[in-house]
């Protein structure tokens, strides 16, 4: 027992040391480094903060949509002429067709009304069943009004996409190679093209469907970018509030380079340039189709009020995740082009190329 408690404690030790993702570390570096030049309190980003951005409750963004049955009797005597439809409405009425998905619904609902509209072509010109095709063109008509609704549950019902749509627990990985998600942007420019179409056109096959789906629950990158995007425009607003300090504005009272402002350089050209800059790119390159593609899949008509919510909440054009990043962003830039400027620190100004060698 005695030779397993050194085990054991450094088991323990080693779990509690794990390292943060290098991005993670790079954004504590900048800010640890900035504020160490400018004497400025900083703190560490809050993961707790990213749960303002967890989806809705599934039960709250569903739609009701009302069952329609039509009698099976009635179709085996009244339209034995019109057999996909027979055949479509026993896979309904059947107990696997009672507890399919709506992914599989949505699908089935337009073969569902394709198969009405078929058959009420076949009756229309049989007098006799003037009260069958009543009921068809009905059911038919009820059926393609709900479609906008069975799209947004087929949606907010995914696991995918509920799955694309959760915060990692860790941000972007740093990379040299170009981060990528285009096989679910192209799903979601997919999905918002069905949902955009209805109900004039027919939702596609299942297996189209599922392909859809199935490449947003394979992509890592929307789930990491929500967390980037709040982990750096947190990282972003605490280095501004330094850069915009009145410390800093009294870096250069007399309006040239100091020993101190030269160290801030560095720490700009060496880490902010170095390493934050070039992350700050990949996570742009990646972030501005996603925030395009999930801005126009808010717009599909019938979209849930808890769904539209929660899009805003990402990609809106006020006081959303996206907006307040490229907000920080601007802004960030501006701070250390005046602190820069104020010491003839910027390029092409006399102290740019002077400039200490420690940070």
């Amino acid at each position: 027992m005695r030779c397993l408690l050194p085990t054991i404690a450094c088991c323990l030790i080693l779990s509690g040391c794990e390292r943060a993702p290098e991005a993670s570390q790079q954004m504590d570096n900048y800010l640890e480094r900035v504020g160490r030049v400018l004497d400025a309190p900083w703190t560490q980003f809050d993961s707790k903060s990213l749960s303002q951005y967890r989806l809705p409750s599934r039960r709250e963004r569903l739609l009701p949509v009302a069952e329609q049955r039509i009698g099976m009797l009635e179709l085996l005597v009244e339209s034995r002429r019109c057999q996909t439809l027979q055949q479509s409405v026993s896979q309904r009425n059947s107990s696997l067709g009672k507890v399919m998905p709506w992914s599989h619904r949505l699908a089935a609902d337009g073969e569902l009304i394709q198969a009405l509209d078929d058959c009420i072509e076949v009756l229309q010109e049989d007098p006799s069943r003037k009260a069958l095709l009543a009921d068809l063109q009905t059911i038919a008509t009820t059926k393609r009004e709900e479609l906008p609704a069975v799209f947004w549950n087929a949606l907010n019902a995914a696991s995918e996409f509920e799955y694309y749509l959760r915060f990692a627990p860790s941000p972007l990985p740093v990379s040299s190679a170009t981060l990528t998600d285009q096989a679910a942007i192209d799903a979601l420019h997919s999905l918002t093209a069905i949902g955009q179409a209805l109900p004039g056109e027919l939702p596609p096959p299942r297996v189209e469907l599922q392909s859809h789906f199935q490449a947003l629950q394979r992509s890592q990158r929307s789930s990491e970018l929500i967390h980037s995007l709040a982990r750096l425009t947190d990282m972003l607003e605490q280095v501004t509030a330094m850069l915009d300090s009145e410390r800093a504005q009294k870096l250069c009272p007399l309006g040239k380079p100091t020993q101190r402002s030269q160290i801030l350089l560095n720490v700009f050209v060496t880490f902010y340039a170095g390493e934050i800059q070039p992350y700050l790119a990949q996570v742009q390159r990646l972030g501005q189709p996603w925030q395009q593609s999930l801005s126009k899949l808010a717009q599909v008509q019938a979209i849930p009020a808890e769904t539209e919510h929660y899009l805003h909440a990402l990609v809106g054009v006020e006081d959303s995740l996206w907006e307040r990043y490229q907000q920080q962003l601007s802004a960030h830039s501006t701070a250390w082009q005046d602190v820069l400027g104020q010491c003839q620190l910027r390029p092409g100004q006399p102290g740019w190329n002077n400039r200490a060698t420690d940070a």
